[in-house]
């Protein structure tokens, strides 16, 4: 049987931390490694050295200017791939490739209002180009057929997971009073950390002792999020760690009393799978892809209401046992491979289409 020729295109991905779109491009191709029927080609831009891959190779095409639409086309031309993959919604402007691109999130308005109109322009080229799209959530779905003129049959939901390998399930301490919150993201509006700092005043009349301890890299928002933090005069109460790994990150589940998640709008929300695989209580927000995947195991809060948080932090940690048997349930439902065949099932029917 011909093995279908697959370019995965991995434009300043595998060179970052392994935040989100990391985290989904390098456990995707984990579970295609396991598939024979394709030959996949990871085209970079930048040098990558990886010997986890069998039937996964990566060609190397020098970064410069133009890279995705002059370059990658004409090594693509060369190599002639039945379909390119992007596990973002960015292909190059001139190609007759069949295409699948996957959306995350469609967070413009939290974007920095210099670089919204182009990314919209580019997003809505890549969407209307694309053969097929990937919604990552119903949410993100919806958001895709609100902004833009795309056919609703073009779009496919196929949820994403985490890594239960890794984020495995650890008892938690006997209750002492001694409060401990973790969230994770990259410092910025949406995340709403600010908000949730102001929680803690209202934590310490419950708690013998707060600890907020926020993880991720600092972003537009840090200024302001310290701010908060000298205004309420609760510098004792935080812990800002800027970027940790995700074998560190494991250990802060598994340290923390609840994780909170109150972003203000979210395409789906790794880390509430990575709290309920480890065994960590969650509160997340009552709107967007984090209502989705957290109404069945955790504690929904209206992110623009501190106090509704605050209340949420602490029936949280009263009703741990109960969360913490939900969410592992839920988790289940859950995988990469899973997710990884529903690709390849789609990524066969695009291939055939006329």
């Amino acid at each position: 049987m011909n093995k279908h020729n697959i370019a995965i295109i991995a434009k300043n991905i595998l060179n970052r931390e392994e935040t989100g779109i990391e985290n989904y491009t390098i456990n995707i191709l984990k579970e295609f490694d396991k598939y024979n029927d394709f030959r996949f080609t990871v085209y970079i831009n930048h040098k990558y050295e990886n010997h986890e891959y069998k039937n996964i190779q990566f060609k190397y095409i020098k970064d410069k200017p133009l890279w995705m639409h002059l370059f990658l086309p004409l090594q693509l031309r060369k190599d002639k791939p039945g379909l390119i993959f992007s596990p973002v919604p960015s292909i190059p402007l001139f190609t007759r490739i069949k295409s699948i691109v996957v959306v995350h999130d469609l967070s413009f308005k939290y974007m920095n209002p210099k670089k919204v109109k182009t990314t919209i322009f580019f997003i809505k080229h890549s969407l209307n180009t694309a053969t097929k799209i990937i919604a990552v959530s119903k949410f993100t779905k919806d958001q895709i057929l609100d902004n833009f003129k795309i056919k609703e049959n073009k779009i496919k939901i196929i949820y994403e997971s985490c890594d239960r390998n890794l984020y495995k399930f650890e008892k938690k301490r006997k209750k002492t009073g001694k409060l401990q919150v973790l969230c994770v993201g990259t410092i910025n509006k949406r995340k709403n950390f600010t908000h949730i700092v102001k929680t803690i005043p209202i934590l310490k009349d419950k708690f013998d002792t707060v600890k907020l301890t926020i993880i991720g890299k600092y972003g537009d928002d840090y200024i302001n999020l310290q701010k908060i933090i000298k205004d309420l005069k609760v510098e004792d109460n935080v812990i800002i760690t800027g970027y940790v790994s995700n074998t560190e990150l494991v250990n802060y589940f598994h340290k923390s009393d609840v994780f909170v998640y109150a972003s203000k709008e979210e395409g789906f929300g790794i880390p509430i799978l990575e709290a309920y695989s480890s065994g960590t209580p969650v509160v997340t927000s009552n709107v967007s892809a984090t209502k989705e995947i957290g109404e069945s195991a955790s504690v929904l809060v209206d992110p623009d209401n501190f106090f509704d948080i605050a209340n949420g932090i602490i029936t949280a940690y009263e009703n741990s046992d109960e969360l913490i048997k939900l969410g592992l349930i839920e988790v289940k439902k859950y995988t990469w491979e899973k997710t990884s065949k529903e690709i390849t099932k789609l990524m066969h029917k695009t291939i055939i289409l006329s």
